[in-house]
């Protein structure tokens, strides 16, 4: 299995911190982004996989890691269908702004959708933080928005079947996830109860900071 780390945003919004290099290099806690995420991939028995930038390639190369550089970049799902091929077994995938506070709910996720055979599994946490929302009442249904008012959102780090990707296209920026819940394919979600972090500004950032020091 691969993780796939999604690293090929542009980070406008933190560059007053991150100096213009890529936001996984950030420090939280004494560790980096990056550190987090290959020790979560070691976690989950993956191997890990950098998706980024031509002009971030360099930072990652070195450091002995599998990269896949995407030319043109696009939004976070943009730049995971554009590394499918690289994907062709089971794999999970993490957005390089994510940081969880608790691990040990990622194996034991990992563990359950190689069990229950699932298309994709994933968390839900009780906040409106991230783009994706789920309703459980009908449901489960998926809503992606940004507008406030929808009490359980699912932050980035999934497990997957390459199958995932027929429900991305042709727009792989839709609603996948309520595509695979229409078809009937069968998906796993779970809640994560420990503090989760997405890192789009600097005050993200220090709050982070703040709790893991």
């Amino acid at each position: 299995m691969k993780m796939a780390i999604l690293a090929a945003g542009r980070g406008t919004r933190m560059r007053a911190v991150s100096g213009g290099r890529p936001k996984i290099l950030l420090e939280v806690g004494g560790r980096t982004l990056l550190d987090r995420f290959l020790e979560i991939a070691a976690l989950v028995g993956a191997e890990p996989l950098v998706v980024t930038r031509p002009e971030f390639a360099a930072e990652f190369r070195p450091l002995g890691l599998e990269v896949v550089v995407e030319e043109a970049p696009q939004e976070l799902l943009g730049t995971l269908y554009h590394a499918r091929g690289s994907l062709p077994e089971t794999f999970c995938w993490v957005g390089g702004d994510m940081l969880f506070s608790d691990l040990a709910p990622l194996r034991e996720l990992a563990a359950a959708h190689r069990e229950q055979g699932a298309v994709t599994s994933f968390f839900y946490c009780r906040t409106s933080r991230f783009k994706a929302k789920l309703r459980l009442d009908p449901g489960p249904e998926v809503v992606v928005t940004r507008e406030p008012g929808h009490p359980l959102s699912i932050p980035n780090f999934l497990v997957c079947e390459p199958r995932i990707f027929r429900y991305m296209t042709p727009d792989p920026h839709g609603n996948f996830l309520q595509r695979a819940i229409d078809a009937g394919d069968p998906v796993l979600f779970r809640e994560y109860t420990a503090q989760v972090f997405e890192l789009d500004t600097p005050q993200d950032l220090e709050e982070a900071r703040r709790f893991f020091g």
